[in-house]
């Protein structure tokens, strides 16, 4: 039940409209202590609202990385429709961008990006989450072939 609740909390972290995940990828992410997510972004823009999900109160501690390969700045703001919550960020790539959020019981958030360069390009952000039981630091990405 804990792993169900914890999938949920992260999944209102994951943006539903920006590529769309299965059960078993946000379990494994969970499993690692986070994801990748890919944010379309036209003109150095990008937006986008999640889909609202229960989240039952859940503290959500963690860290969001801009991948290092990206350039310029980038200016995030993420807001909790059904809360008060609200992360505000302006980062360069491999920045740590740490939060702590306490959702309601139910979450929905919208996503807004600016990019310093007005081009087009698909932008990548770790959001890892701590947990009790791992040692491992959020902000520490993990790669697709394991390392991190």
């Amino acid at each position: 039940m804990r792993a169900l609740l914890f999938t949920a909390a992260l999944a209102v972290l994951v943006p539903s409209g920006a590529r769309a995940q299965g059960i078993a990828e946000l379990l494994e992410a969970v499993r690692v202590g986070g994801g990748w997510i890919s944010l379309p972004v036209v003109n150095g823009r990008a937006s986008l609202t999640t889909v609202a999900l229960p989240s039952a109160g859940r503290t959500l501690k963690g860290c969001m990385e801009i991948w290092p390969g990206h350039s310029g700045s980038w200016t995030l703001k993420v807001t909790d429709t059904y809360g008060n919550g609200r992360i505000e960020a302006e980062a360069r790539p491999a920045d740590d961008i740490p939060f702590t959020y306490t959702t309601g019981m139910v979450a929905q958030l919208e996503v807004d990006v600016r990019w310093s360069e007005p081009r087009d390009t698909t932008l990548m952000v770790w959001v890892g989450l701590e947990s009790p039981r791992r040692q491992r630091d959020a902000c520490e990405p993990v790669y697709p072939d394991g390392s991190g």
